[in-house]
């Protein structure tokens, strides 16, 4: 009987069987390799992070000591007082700075006769406390040079230094021989959980040799020089691999593209674990902390799916720190501020990070803490003494953000916690402030306002409203003020975007237009002087008489029809660039005036030191029937008899009532301004009101005839 012969379809679909078979089944096999491989990797890793971590330990418990024995200043000491006699340097020199790291406890002067001094973190040891320590290391003692060992000390497991004192003291009184300066380092429950946090160790724990690790776990033994198992560090090792064996049995169920999509998405998630892995690995060089992009990687995981609290701290005036100790001295604040924060959160459960520069941040899980969380962060200091100067105590600031209160992704949070820091550094120093609702809202509105300010220079969104300045002699118009106003259909005031302007340095840019604009407009009104307002930041550009001068010579403006208003906080700087601005104002035959006196220092040395023509007498001083007190009445007469004697003008600012002119005229008072007698106003509508202010002038004369002139308005 012959053979059935199959079709080419048929045997091309066998094949194609076999083929997503063979691929599905070598699939899962390469995954279950790959998870095991790990797996086994991270486990490893881990394994080689504790074993260097208790080498490192030995290594500096074995050159603390011997550092610390070298020390020929301890030799001295007890060369020439005995261990009592110097029993205070011991402690301070010795006993308090070294018990004072995050590693060393215990400190033990000692020798063959026993313990003479001992010093631990609760302060000086007792006989009776040191003898038992002594006996413990009595070999150690005895023996000749530096050794060092991990032991059991009074049933916690310790790296036990121990390192002559070179030269050899003789104790006062005792048979002359060797000391050796001992060192304890224990492995007690802080230093598990620095390690625990420092590591991302999941349940680190230290046994006792007898006890059973539990299954699944990986150890690492603590070992004595003799051999012997003084305890065991032990921890539930990470298992990343484990997400891609949750899939194998799916994929040995799928055929064709979906089998090859779900291999590529598990390659994918393989690659995602193992760039974690490399991720965690990651630490800042300089503090030994986690850095942004690990802090930021548990931030993610965390914030959407577990209550937690953000504490973002900065280190207040750090740039002045810098100055002062050099990069060198700015790198150690950070790093004592990195110990002692870690000495501070070590029994919270908290990721701590340096982000970049003297900005760390603070991952605490859990909730209920908030409240609790900023004293105990703003509490931490650093203090530094350079030689000749007195000791500078440096702080921190913390902005607070939880979740889910206030976010729920790492963004959010890190924003809000931003936007609280920024608030508690204006609050002052080691200030803390936890992020609210309203916060947000203020730091949106200055983003909107700062956006709108960009565009609006950008866009020439600005325009020049006009205020007259009026003769109280004549009642005729003698001047306007420029005032800067955005243009129609902005609700901004100049009090609420100037200073937005001057913190986004655009305040030279926009100065220059205002100096322009109010040049070409001093042209409507001729015979009137345009008073303009100079800030600080215009004060302080050197190029701002160039500027002037370009300008006059552009629109060929007189400089006796011109004005300079500034305010007292320009004159309190007094530097030389804004002296020599001023004095080259003068020299060009503009007219300074000083504006809003009252409302700062108020100093009236300014008036006799600089070059000043016109004073002008802010709003508070005769608003609101302040005219009428006679306090209020004796000031302003003192201030205008005092400015006519230096021969300066005053202007009065802010009159409203028709009495407070007539008061204003009666105390000699040379000008005023207010809504009285118009109020802002754009170019067209101020020259309808200065003619209007002639016209009532023009009236009252032929109305009074001759012999009398009406000289109120």
């Amino acid at each position: 009987m012959d053979t059935p012969r199959h079709s080419p379809v048929a045997k091309r679909s066998t094949g194609a069987m076999v083929a997503i078979s063979a691929m599905t089944l070598g699939a899962a096999v390469s995954l279950w390799v790959a998870a095991g491989a790990l797996n086994s990797r991270e486990s490893q890793r881990q394994v080689e992070q504790v074993r260097g971590a208790i080498s490192r330990a030995r290594h500096n418990s074995d050159e603390q000591a011997k550092a610390l024995g070298q020390r020929h200043e301890l030799a001295r000491q007890l060369a020439a007082n005995g261990p009592d006699g110097a029993a205070e340097w011991l402690d301070e020199e010795l006993g308090q700075p070294a018990t004072a790291t995050v590693s060393t406890k215990t400190v033990l002067i000692a020798g063959r006769d026993g313990a003479v001094y001992g010093f631990a973190e609760g302060g000086r040891l007792s006989t009776r406390e040191m003898e038992p320590l002594a006996q413990s290391v009595s070999d150690m003692v005895h023996a000749g040079g530096a050794t060092t060992d991990v032991r059991n000390i009074n049933g916690v497991p310790a790296v036990v230094s121990a390192a002559p004192i070179a030269p050899s003291a003789p104790i006062s009184g005792g048979e002359g021989s060797a000391l050796k300066l001992v060192t304890f380092t224990y492995f007690d429950d802080p230093t598990i959980a620095r390690w625990a946090n420092a590591f991302m160790l999941e349940r680190l724990a230290l046994l006792s040799p007898r006890r059973p690790v539990p299954a699944g776990w990986r150890q690492v033994r603590l070992a004595g020089n003799g051999g012997e198992t003084i305890g065991r560090m032990a921890w539930q090792p990470d298992r990343p691999g484990d997400v891609l064996t949750r899939y194998i049995l799916p994929a040995e169920l799928v055929f064709g593209a979906i089998v090859l999509a779900l291999f590529w998405g598990m390659a994918h998630r393989a690659r995602t674990s193992t760039t974690r892995v490399n991720y965690l690995e990651r630490f800042d060089p300089t503090t030994g902390l986690v850095n942004r992009a690990t802090f930021m990687m548990r931030l993610d995981q965390i914030a959407g799916n577990h209550p937690c609290q953000l504490l973002r701290l900065d280190i207040d005036d750090f740039s002045a720190i810098n100055d002062a100790f050099g990069l060198p001295g700015g790198d150690e604040v950070i790093r004592e501020f990195s110990k002692r924060l870690v000495k501070v959160f070590s029994a919270d459960r908290c990721l701590i990070a340096r982000l970049d520069g003297d900005e760390f941040a603070i991952l605490v899980l859990g909730a209920g803490q908030i409240h609790s969380l900023g004293p105990k962060a703003t509490q931490v200091f650093v203090e530094k003494r350079r030689r000749g100067h007195p000791t500078t105590t440096i702080t921190l600031s913390a902005g607070i953000a939880a979740a889910p209160e206030h976010g729920h992704t790492a963004e959010d949070l890190m924003q809000n916690a931003d936007i609280a820091l920024g608030a508690a550094k204006a609050a002052g120093s080691a200030h803390h402030v936890i992020f609210d609702p309203a916060l947000g809202q203020a730091f949106k509105s200055r983003k909107d306002l700062e956006a709108q300010m960009k565009q609006a220079i950008d866009e020439q969104g600005f325009e020049l409203f006009y205020q007259p300045i009026v003769d109280l002699r004549t009642m005729r118009p003698n001047g306007v003020e420029a005032l800067l106003r955005l243009k129609q259909g902005a609700s901004a005031t100049p009090a609420e975007f100037v200073p937005v302007i001057e913190k986004l340095g655009l305040m030279p840019q926009l100065g220059g237009w205002i100096i322009a604009q109010a040049f070409a407009d001093s042209r409507k009104w001729l015979g009137l002087k345009t008073s303009i307002n100079l800030s600080p930041l215009q004060l302080e550009n050197p190029a701002l008489l160039d500027q002037i001068d370009f300008h006059r010579a552009r629109y060929n403006v007189s400089p006796a029809s011109i004005g300079f208003e500034i305010t007292e906080g320009i004159l309190l700087a007094d530097s030389d660039t804004v002296r020599s601005n001023l004095v080259g104002l003068r020299q060009r035959g503009y007219t300074l005036a000083l504006d809003d006196f009252g409302t700062g220092y108020s100093s009236l040395s300014y008036l006799s030191e600089f070059d000043i023509q016109r004073l002008k007498l802010d709003k508070s001083f005769v608003s609101g029937g302040r005219t009428q007190s006679e306090r209020s009445a004796a000031l302003v007469r003192g201030v205008i008899d005092i400015c006519h004697r230096l021969g300066i003008q005053v202007v009065a600012e802010g009159i409203e009532e028709e009495e407070e002119a007539r008061i204003l005229q009666d105390w000699s008072c040379d000008y005023a301004q207010g809504y009285h007698f118009g109020r802002p106003a754009p170019v067209w509508a101020t020259k309808r009101t200065i003619a209007m202010l002639r016209q009532k002038v023009a009236e009252s004369e032929v109305a009074e005839g001759p012999e009398q002139r009406l000289t109120i308005v």
